[in-house]
């Protein structure tokens, strides 16, 4: 004998699930939504970091003439018998939001030629981008990671680099100032491109 339980009323039963769907699902949506809002602030402040590293980091516009040079250092610095010199090319550097004052891009060496021109260098080394250091004893610029070697002139004087050292336009101001065309180049390609 098997009792079959009566048949519930038409909606009685079926309608209130999917009532409680439906409830679930919109309050799910709107929970949803009131949690992404706040988050999405918090997720691109994370990430961010990552994609600074991409966006362009510049000089400021109080360093740079509008032709793009800096004031590095005075003639009275330069060493009168035409051997090279390094200095630091200090500028403020600036993000979308920050401003970092007084920053080191990078190095240059300096030097008076004859006939009382000046000759700029940019003191990184083109095939990997170390530091060179210029001797004195034998008048060359070396690269202390991977020894490779420049002549006074910039050029390279072994087949480690791919290209010379990277000539920099200078000028000497009215005040007496000696303003550089900074800029840095991509380092191990033959060609000069500018990073």
């Amino acid at each position: 004998m098997s009792h079959k339980p009566p048949s519930p009323a038409t909606g009685e039963i079926s309608d209130f699930p999917r009532r409680g769907f439906m409830t679930r699902l919109l309050a799910l949506v709107i929970g949803g939504l009131t949690g992404l809002l706040p988050a999405i602030p918090a997720i691109s402040y994370f990430i961010d970091p990552l994609t600074r590293k991409k966006r362009a980091v510049g000089l400021s516009d109080d360093d740079m003439d509008p032709e793009g040079f800096i004031k590095v250092a005075s003639q009275d610095a330069l060493s009168e018998d035409g051997m090279p010199r390094s200095f630091k090319v200090i500028a403020d550097m600036q993000d979308f939001w920050n401003k970092f004052p007084d920053t080191e891009v990078g190095a240059v060496y300096l030097r008076k030629e004859s006939d009382g021109q000046i000759s700029c260098f940019n003191a990184r080394c083109p095939h990997l981008g170390c530091t060179v250091k210029f001797e004195d004893a034998s008048q060359t610029y070396v690269c202390p990671c991977h020894a490779s070697a420049f002549s006074m002139t910039g050029e390279r004087t072994n087949s480690i680099p791919p290209r010379n050292l990277d000539k920099l336009d200078a000028e000497v101001r009215e005040d007496g100032m000696v303003w550089v065309k900074f800029q840095k180049y991509r380092a191990g390609i033959k060609e000069q491109v500018v990073v």
